[in-house]
């Protein structure tokens, strides 16, 4: 699982960042509003500050499980103060089964080999009887990283290197006047078709008189440019995230 949380960010920007960032392949938000787009509950753990305020991570674990919806699974961060080995194992043991995961935010200056780290965490709470606690990450991860530490870990927090993320290069050219082709050097002129075949997932570029319809392979090409907008009216209803999520995942187990 992973899950997406944007900080430092305007806040009007973060919930589409994150709707998009759910539409893309992750499992949950973490900003109330983002999650009213989608229409699901956020998602998220208690923050440093927090345990910073009370002065002890136990103390703080405790207050969240006294406190907090019970529908709200109990997530213990766990790398405020201590070493994150004997902090996870003093929370375990005082928090028992209703303790769902603890959650490792350690940053980069303090971290050695992360992965170790979380290893050795890995071992000491499965020799001690905690195999169902879960493992949870978080703290300027990118895709790289995140392969790496797959065979450990359960779940993470993804922001900066999502909210961050490299752009795709494009430009708004001019291709037709007056229904007419015409575009400067390096463009093609005339408005377009982009066509699909979900069948063989090719994909063509066409005219848009071009009426073909079929694919090499005999199926049916689907449209992937259609207009929204018309005269300032909107001439389709949009679908919801959960739809266009789960066209994006089933694209991209085919990767």
């Amino acid at each position: 699982m992973i899950s997406f949380g944007a900080r430092r960010m305007h806040p009007a920007i973060v919930p589409m960042i994150e709707r998009s960032a759910y539409i893309g392949g992750c499992d949950a938000v973490a900003v109330g509003k983002s999650a009213e787009l989608i229409g699901a509950a956020p998602v998220g753990t208690m923050p440093h500050a927090l345990i910073l305020v009370m002065g002890d991570t136990l103390t703080d674990t405790r207050a969240f499980h006294e406190i907090i919806d019970k529908t709200v699974k109990r997530v213990s961060l766990i790398d405020t103060f201590h070493d994150e080995k004997f902090e996870t194992l003093n929370v375990a043991e005082a928090m028992g089964k209703d303790l769902y995961a603890v959650r490792l935010d350690t940053p980069g200056s303090r971290r050695g080999d992360f992965l170790k780290i979380l290893q050795e965490v890995r071992w000491e709470l499965d020799l001690r009887g905690f195999k169902d606690l879960k493992l949870f990450v978080s703290g300027g991860l990118n895709e790289e990283e995140i392969l790496r530490l797959n065979p450990v870990v359960d779940a993470y927090g993804i922001g900066t290197f999502i909210s961050n993320a490299p752009v795709v290069d494009f430009a708004m050219d001019i291709v037709e006047i007056e229904g007419k082709p015409l575009a400067k050097r390096g463009k093609w002129s005339g408005a377009k078709r982009v066509v699909f075949c979900p069948h063989c997932r090719a994909r063509k570029i066409l005219p848009l008189k071009d009426k073909q319809d079929l694919c090499t392979c005999g199926k049916a090409y689907i449209d992937l440019l259609n207009a929204l907008l018309s005269s300032g009216k909107a001439v389709q209803t949009l679908p919801d995230p959960r739809p266009i999520r789960e066209f994006v995942l089933g694209q991209l187990a085919s990767l």
